[in-house]
């Protein structure tokens, strides 16, 4: 028809709000250039309140633009509206489009903005407990670096604390072995100041000569006057002078010795206290162990057999290999050194000690390293070796006492320091 324009000439409206809600969602999605300078580039805030708005006014311009559309038309093709009815149905399917589409744009302006509203109150959440977060964080890392700091300066002060225990423990070692060995310095001297003095005793050996000539020439001569002044002389020289220094210098060498054991022995107690390992201890059956002992020793003087006296049952607790030697060692070099009768007699004491009897026997005089190392191991360990003078009613005896176990160590805080 002349003077109408086709309907398929004008562009859809619904296309066209498509097309402007698609180009304002790509402005609205589309990151920022990586090449853009940092002052150019919108603010977080800025940003989504840009897409708030843009959303809306697309869908109010999709509506009016599509509403001046059908309005045009309609005033275009009214005349021949009355003519055709066909096209009155036309403008009224028109119409119930653009109203349905407006309802349409209308909805997706309402969601976009309850979104956009919803998603800045997140945004905020967010930042919100990003920013909690930096503050809990940086909260945590100050204790722990305060921590790390306390640790760090707790064990500087503990390797300082032992550095410092050591270096005393150290110099109190270094102190008690000064101490000791002044006290052996001294004691040597006294011992030698001794030895000084029973040196002099001997030195009169010569002048007893030259008196003991004189009494026998006196008795040859027929003179018994002079020969009985001289032994009186000599009786009093020997008896009432040289015999008592010589006793005195003995019993000071003892005491310098006994005093010098008690101080070793005090030390060795120390030593041993601060040695945090037990010995290994064993069972021994005494009994047993000194038949053995008689059975496999050969002597090389005395009587043979030795009598044997050994009550049966008899059980020590102790470093059973050191002791056996240094057992071993006394019982064989007293029975070698012994010229007579030997009986050896083992019994019980009180305390859980044994004692060990070698009458007719003395100390050994030949070779003393294990004698004195058996000595001294019994020393150490709660026994004694005495040497009993022969008497009228019996031998000379050597007596060995014997500790059922070894002492324990003394009080630690006495001592070494």
């Amino acid at each position: 028809m002349p003077g109408i324009r086709p309907i398929a000439a004008a562009p859809p409206v619904s296309c066209l709000c498509l097309r402007i809600r698609h180009d304002s969602c790509q402005e609205e999605t589309m990151p920022p250039s990586p090449d853009s300078e940092p002052d150019q580039r919108p603010s977080i805030g800025v940003g989504l309140n840009e897409a708030d708005v843009v959303m809306p006014l697309a869908a109010a311009i999709c509506i009016t633009i599509g509403w001046a559309v059908v309005m045009d038309y309609e005033s275009v093709i009214q005349p021949l509206a009355a003519s055709l009815p066909a096209i009155e149905s036309r403008i009224r399917l028109m119409r119930l489009v653009m109203g349905l589409l407006t309802v349409g744009g209308l909805g997706l302006a309402f969601l976009a903005a309850r979104d956009g509203r919803r998603r800045r109150q997140a945004e905020a959440a967010l930042l919100l407990a990003h920013d909690a977060l930096s503050q809990r964080m940086a909260r945590r890392t100050d204790l722990l670096r305060t921590r790390t700091r306390a640790l760090r300066e707790s064990r500087l002060r503990e390797r300082l604390a032992e550095t410092e225990a050591e270096a005393a423990y150290a110099a109190g070692q270094v102190e008690a072995a000064g101490a000791y060995l002044h006290g052996v310095g001294n004691a040597i001297s006294a011992m030698d100041l001794e030895l000084l003095r029973l040196s002099r005793a001997l030195a009169a050996a010569p002048r007893l000569e030259a008196a003991f000539a004189a009494v026998a020439e006196g008795l040859r001569g027929g003179q018994p006057d002079r020969a009985a002044a001289d032994l009186e002389s000599l009786r009093q020289t020997l008896l009432e002078r040289a015999m008592p220094r010589l006793a005195a210098g003995v019993t000071a060498v003892a005491e310098l010795k006994d005093r010098m054991a008690a101080d070793l022995e005090r030390h060795r107690g120390e030593f041993e206290r601060r040695d945090k390992r037990e010995p290994y201890l064993q069972d021994v059956r005494l009994d047993e162990e000194l038949a053995a002992i008689l059975d496999r020793m050969p002597r090389a003087a005395g009587s043979d057999p030795v009598v044997r006296e050994i009550v049966p049952g008899l059980r020590l607790r102790t470093r059973k290999q050191p002791f056996l030697a240094a057992l071993a060692a006394l019982v064989r070099q007293s029975l070698d050194a012994a010229v007579g009768a030997v009986t050896v007699r083992l019994y019980a004491a009180s305390g859980g000690r044994a004692v060990l009897v070698i009458e007719g026997a003395t100390l050994p005089g030949g070779e003393v390293g294990p004698v004195a190392a058996g000595i001294n191991f019994l020393n150490e360990n709660g026994g004694a070796v005495r040497q009993e003078p022969a008497s009228a009613s019996q031998p000379p005896r050597l007596v060995i006492e014997m500790a059922g176990q070894p002492p324990q160590a003394a009080d630690s805080s006495a001592g070494l320091s």
